[in-house]
């Protein structure tokens, strides 16, 4: 028996699939769905209006209401498409790594406004070493090389599908030369005796308690790089004593903080002998990136 041929128009689809989404609550159902349409299809999303009345073919209405399906279940666009942007280049996402958030730009320009100051820019590839824990997909490390070919970054991170991606992504990014990605935890992945002039990272934060009432769509990312341990400052401290042996002088310890942790991280900060030199805030208005520099 032939399977029924499905017959929808592009301006069809998008109705459809608009309509899907929003039965189930999805934010922005109709971007959503030209977003996804755009990407099935390897158009960008003006294609749509300009050929609303093309014909899709079966397959193509088929895998467009699969991937509209996964939407509408929680899956973010970004592991569906297998990308996002960030700091104005594209990384490779997965299930495996935290999807790279506006707010964490933040973080990077922070860190290259301190390298301006500290170290203006030289001819000299791979002069300054920055150590990035927590590296997912390298989005922070490989964003700081990008745009300071001064830069060498070693990225650590404990999950080994994100030290695979990462190197996908600093080949893309054509910064490998100036890149290494180790598997481990922290201090255990690095040789005895290497020292940075910046330690950057986004850990995870979230207390453990609040990981049940995280909204659907950011359950979906791993557990791992949102639990925070029981009051969310547990990577924070290892962080710390990290960093208080590692870090040269001068030398920058950058941190993207969660929502009223900034106390305890200053306090934290205090404790191993760092100074604070500045906080930065994001779209929200919340504290979210603290500075410190070398301990006295």
């Amino acid at each position: 028996m032939t399977p029924k041929r499905i017959k929808l128009s592009i301006k069809e689809a998008l109705l459809e699939a608009t309509s899907f989404l929003r039965l189930r609550d999805v934010d922005h159902p109709r971007g959503e769905a030209e977003f996804i349409l755009a990407f099935s299809l390897k158009q960008d999303r003006i294609y749509l209006y300009s050929n609303s009345e093309r014909m899709l073919s079966t397959s193509q209405v088929e895998n467009f209401r699969n991937l509209v399906q996964r939407r509408a279940k929680g899956e973010p666009l970004a592991y569906i498409t297998g990308k996002k942007e960030f700091m104005g280049l594209t990384f490779q996402v997965n299930e495996n790594v935290l999807i790279p958030r506006p707010e964490t730009e933040h973080l990077v320009e922070a860190v290259l406004e301190w390298l301006d100051f500290y170290y203006p820019k030289s001819a000299t590839e791979g002069e300054i070493r920055i150590l990035d824990l927590g590296t997912g997909c390298g989005n922070i490390a490989l964003s700081l090389a990008y745009y300071r070919k001064d830069v060498y970054i070693i990225g650590v991170d404990i999950e080994s599908e994100a030290i695979r991606l990462a190197w996908k992504n600093a080949s893309s990014l054509e910064i490998e030369k100036r890149a290494k990605f180790m598997h481990g935890d922290y201090a255990d992945a690095l040789p005895t005796g290497s020292n940075f002039q910046v330690i950057v990272s986004n850990p995870p934060y979230i207390q453990r308690g609040e990981l049940p009432f995280l909204p659907p769509e950011i359950r979906h990312e791993p557990l791992r790089a949102l639990d925070g341990g029981p009051d969310g400052l547990r990577d924070y401290k290892t962080i710390m004593q990290l960093a208080h042996s590692r870090l040269l002088k001068p030398g920058l310890l950058a941190l993207e903080v969660g929502e009223g942790q900034g106390r305890a991280i200053l306090e934290l900060g205090d404790r191993w002998g760092f100074i604070s030199v500045g906080i930065k805030k994001d779209y929200a208005e919340h504290q979210r990136v603290f500075l410190f520099s070398s301990p006295t």
